[in-house]
């Protein structure tokens, strides 16, 4: 049976943890809207005065504090069995988080058209990265993905997102030489992908390629070209799916999870569980049955079923009302954009994260098979959560740097008047 930790775990110990969880909740509760405020008041200020988006500052945070309450809930047991501590996962993933909020802010207040002459450069270091990684990264659940640093572990595919966006980017908004670069680096992804998808990694190897399609679209690329690019691409991914055992067990599972409920279909049927137990308006906080041993990676893969559980049908809307609302924002801030390589980048960078919680949403409701995607700013997930704020600042410059070519121009139309009149 594939279980949440061990397979020797027995069940009359979880009521008693289940008591503990309950009587920790308020306060944590407390501690981290209390906290939220506090980095609200931090970083948010400055940036809305430094003219970012503040839609989109508010549904980052709104995900970053829902985010902490939910993984809270799914993760108390789990970090009660491993170190006795409910807070420990909680706690390690609000580190991250205020990491990522400093790498938010960096990353708002540094000019993007900068990033488009490091492009080839950030690419080659995360190729690089991604080769390492086979050579000598740490195995988890059957994938080499991830690399030591020092008593930290970090996944370089993650960084492999911002470096495809950024390289098509560049190369799609070249005006000289437009296509001969964009197949330059459309190599340099065409690789990064593959190293990922030797790892192996089919998720995010199919969000890349996804990402790289969607901007080649975007910018220019004949229609015909997608119409038999995109069959090969799949030809090629169902090979590679076959002679990979356990990424083909998943498939198998995912098409027939009743055929073998205690193995290959156990997962998904565990998350149907916990999303049909919880209604319209859940169990309640921290009243998930299902985290209790049964659904597995309850904090991570499958942190919407336990969401599903405790909040119901209501909180499934808040969570795809907050993609929603990132989505509309980002789009916004792109077609606002009055650069092209920054139309392209802040295209790019909203749709990768929004495609990864797609994926994450569509796995746990059993429209895809079971893939390593988390849910941004929600599941549990150190080097997701650096990654995507440090895309979302990128985003928030645009957003600032657009706002102040704006005000620019109708400064400029202003003065133009004034001299026409007094003429």
């Amino acid at each position: 049976m594939m279980m949440a930790y061990t397979s020797n775990s027995t069940l009359p110990e979880a009521p008693q943890r289940r008591t503990k969880q309950k009587k920790a909740v308020k306060k944590p509760l407390l501690a981290m809207a209390g906290i939220a405020r506090l980095l609200q008041l931090f970083s948010g200020g400055a940036l809305l005065k430094q003219g970012t988006d503040p839609q989109l500052l508010w549904v980052t945070y709104s995900l970053i504090v829902f985010g902490l309450i939910a993984l809270f809930s799914a993760s108390a047991n789990y970090s009660l069995g491993v170190n006795g501590n409910a807070f420990g996962q909680v706690l390690k993933q609000l580190v991250f988080v205020i990491i990522g909020l400093g790498i938010m802010g960096l990353m708002a207040k540094f000019p993007y058209q900068k990033l488009k002459n490091m492009a080839w450069t950030f690419g080659l270091v995360i190729a690089g990265l991604l080769f390492l990684t086979l050579a000598q990264g740490v195995t988890t659940n059957g994938s080499e993905r991830w690399l030591p640093l020092g008593p930290f572990q970090f996944q370089p595919s993650e960084l492999a997102k911002p470096a495809v966006v950024i390289l098509m980017a560049a190369a799609l908004s070249q005006l000289k030489n437009k296509w001969s670069l964009v197949g330059k680096f459309s190599v340099l992804v065409i690789v990064m992908i593959g190293l990922i998808f030797k790892q192996p990694n089919l998720s995010i190897s199919l969000l890349l390629g996804s990402t790289w399609l969607s901007m080649l679209f975007i910018g220019g690329l004949m229609l015909p070209l997608f119409t038999f690019g995109i069959p090969l691409g799949f030809i090629g991914v169902w090979l590679q799916i076959q002679n990979t055992p356990y990424q083909l067990k998943r498939i198998v599972g995912w098409l027939d999870p009743w055929k073998d409920p205690q193995d290959v279909g156990y997962n998904i049927i565990q998350s149907y569980y916990a999303i049909a137990s919880g209604g319209f308006f859940g169990r309640g906080f921290g009243n998930s049955i299902q985290k209790l041993y049964f659904l597995p990676f309850e904090h991570t893969d499958f942190i919407l079923a336990v969401i599903c559980e405790e909040m119901g049908f209501v909180g499934a809307c808040l969570v795809l009302g907050l993609y929603t609302w990132l989505a509309v924002r980002g789009f916004y801030i792109a077609m606002q954009c009055q650069n092209a390589f920054g139309q392209l980048l802040a295209f790019g960078l909203t749709w990768v994260i929004i495609i990864q919680a797609v994926i994450n949403i569509c796995v746990a409701t059993g429209l895809f098979p079971v893939t390593g995607v988390t849910l941004p700013l929600v599941s549990y997930g150190g080097t997701s959560v650096l990654v995507t704020l440090g895309m979302l600042g990128m985003l928030m410059n645009i957003s600032q740097q657009t706002q102040a070519e704006q005000i620019a121009e109708q400064i400029a139309k202003q003065k133009t008047k004034i001299a026409v009149a007094g003429a």
